[in-house]
C-alpha cells in the first residue's frame, strides 16, 4: 500500500506541473507534527463553495438541501471533467492517470466543475502501457481504488492506464443520468450500472433516468412538444458515450479527447435544439 508520504508527494508533483481551468487549483501545502506525535501533511486547495458532485446527486444528509441539477447543468459538468481528463491524458507531455475519478472528487464553484484529488495519480507511464494498462518499466502500480468505478481489467492487472480513467468517467456519466450510485442495491448481484444502461438502451432510457431529469424533460415536452425528439436523441447520445467509455475491452473505448469532442457536440446540439437537427455521430 502506498505510504501517506508517497501519496502526498505524488499529489504535490501533479498539481505543481499542470494547469487547466477544470482542475482544482492548489494554493499551498503544509507539513507538521500532530498532537499525537504523528506526521501531518495537508494540501490547501481553493475552496469550492458548492461542494462536490456526490452531494448534489445524492444529498446524503438531511441538513443538505435538495439540489436539482438540470440536464444542461449535468452536460456542463460532464464536458468540464472530460476536458480536464483529455488534458492530463494527452496534453501534459507524459500522460497522467488520475486513478480515482468519482463524484466526490468532482467539485464545484459557481457551477464550474473541477477535478481534484490526484493523491494516487500515476505521474509517469511507459507509452506502451498507457492505453491498456499492461506492465511497463515506468508504470505506476494502482493500490487504491473505489468500488463501483474500477475498470474491469484492474481485476487482472495492477498498472494504471488512461483507459481505466475513461471507464471511471463513463460510470460517473451514467450515474449523473440515472441518479444512482454504481453500488446501489437496485442493481443486485447480477446487474451493474453499465449492464442496466445496456439493457435499457436506447428506447427505454427516458423512463430510467433520474426522477429530477424525468420531471424536467416532461415539463419541457409539455410546453414544447417538438422538443421531445431532441431530448430523447441527446439522452441516447449521452448514454452511448458512457457505454463506449465502459466497454469491457479497453481497446474498444473512446479516448478522452474523443469523449470531449462528442460531449461538446451533444451539448451544442441540445442547447441550440434546431428543428432540423441531425443525429449525433460518435467517433469510432
Amino acid at each position: 500500500m502506498r505510504s501517506p508520504d508517497r501519496s502526498f508527494i505524488s499529489e504535490c508533483e501533479v498539481l505543481r506541473s499542470i494547469r487547466h481551468r477544470n482542475l482544482l487549483p492548489i494554493l499551498t501545502a503544509c507539513s507538521t507534527i500532530g498532537n499525537s506525535g504523528n506526521g501531518f501533511k495537508a494540501l490547501i486547495y481553493e475552496f469550492m463553495q458548492n461542494g462536490n458532485l456526490d452531494t448534489w446527486l445524492h444529498h446524503r444528509t438531511s441538513s443538505v438541501a435538495r439540489k436539482r441539477l438540470g440536464l444542461v447543468q449535468r452536460m456542463n459538468i460532464a464536458v468540464s471533467i472530460a476536458d480536464a481528463l483529455a488534458y492530463v491524458h494527452h496534453d501534459c507531455g507524459s500522460p497522467i492517470v488520475h486513478c480515482d475519478v468519482k463524484p466526490t472528487n468532482i467539485l464545484d464553484n459557481d457551477m464550474n466543475a473541477h477535478l481534484g484529488d490526484f493523491g494516487i495519480a500515476s505521474l509517469v507511464l511507459d507509452p506502451r502501457s498507457t492505453t491498456t494498462g499492461h506492465s511497463g518499466p515506468n508504470s505506476s502500480v494502482i493500490v487504491a481504488r473505489t468500488i463501483g468505478y474500477i475498470a474491469p481489467e484492474y481485476g487482472q492487472i495492477v498498472h494504471a492506464s488512461i483507459s481505466g480513467d475513461v471507464n471511471s468517467f463513463g460510470v460517473v456519466l451514467l450515474e449523473m443520468l440515472v441518479g444512482k450510485r454504481p453500488t446501489d442495491s437496485m442493481y443486485g448481484d447480477e446487474l451493474s450500472i453499465v449492464s442496466f444502461a445496456e439493457t435499457n438502451f436506447p428506447d427505454q432510457m427516458l423512463g430510467k433516468i433520474d426522477a429530477c431529469l424525468q420531471e424536467e424533460c416532461k415539463e419541457t415536452i409539455k410546453a414544447k412538444p417538438e422538443a421531445e425528439k431532441e431530448i430523447c436523441r441527446s439522452l441516447q447520445s449521452l448514454v452511448q458515450v458512457a457505454l463506449s467509455c465502459t466497454s469491457l475491452s479497453p481497446r474498444e473505448r473512446m479516448n478522452m479527447r474523443e469523449v470531449a469532442i462528442n460531449l461538446h457536440a451533444i451539448r451544442r446540439s441540445y442547447v441550440a435544439r434546431p428543428n432540423d437537427s441531425k443525429p449525433h455521430v460518435l467517433l469510432q
